[in-house]
């Protein structure tokens, strides 16, 4: 359901959302989002990006395998040395981990290429695109995050989803209604003195 919140309302309190509840989609929640995606700036007005939107229970399957043995190896029991990470998101993201394959919608976000190595300029032709989808899904009443631990297992995906060489996978977006225990913002964020210089490095804002 369409909620009448302004652009920095949306700023300011849309989050990563990771539980759902199994209620559909349509296909007409899907399209704007996507729409809204497509919105977004990109290296030379090139608009490379393409979305896959994936329904069907027996990819999402494979996919949830995937993406959560990309968990276990860059956070759970197969890496000794997990990065630390706050307490709620561990517990959000194991659970997304493990139940991936849930997810009412899955869109997965790629980028075209010219065959180069993976650069982050690749990226910026599609990243904004996906945190307008993002912004869109909050505005939407649905909730999304990005993920990527799918990448892990770039090549498979790209087999399971006949994606062709000259594309790569940039986000797997989950979609879906927000379940009962989950909520938007207010975000908690480092402080813009934080993270602002003012012309020099570590000048203070």
């Amino acid at each position: 359901m369409t909620e009448d919140i302004g652009l920095f309302d949306a700023l300011y309190s849309q989050r990563a959302i990771r539980y759902f509840k199994p209620d559909p989609v349509s296909d007409e929640l899907v399209h704007k989002l996507i729409e809204a995606a497509t919105k977004a700036p990109s290296g030379g007005n090139r608009q490379g990006w393409k979305f896959l939107v994936i329904r069907d229970q027996a990819t999402k399957d494979v996919i949830g395998d995937y993406y959560e043995r990309g968990w276990e190896a860059a956070y759970g029991k197969d890496n000794p040395n997990p990065p630390s990470i706050q307490s709620h998101v561990r517990r959000s993201a194991d659970y997304l981990a493990r139940h991936m394959a849930e997810s009412p919608v899955l869109i997965m976000a790629c980028i075209e290429h010219d065959g180069g190595p993976s650069t982050m300029g690749r990226g910026s032709s599609v990243f904004p695109a996906v945190q307008n989808l993002l912004l869109a899904a909050r505005g939407l009443g649905l909730g999304s995050c990005l993920t990527s631990l799918h990448k892990r297992y770039e090549d498979e995906i790209k087999e399971l989803l006949d994606i062709p060489e000259n594309v790569e996978t940039a986000a797997l977006l989950p979609v879906g209604f927000p379940a009962d225990n989950a909520r938007y913002g207010p975000t908690r964020r480092a402080p813009v003195e934080e993270v602002a210089f003012r012309e020099k490095w570590n000048q203070a804002w």
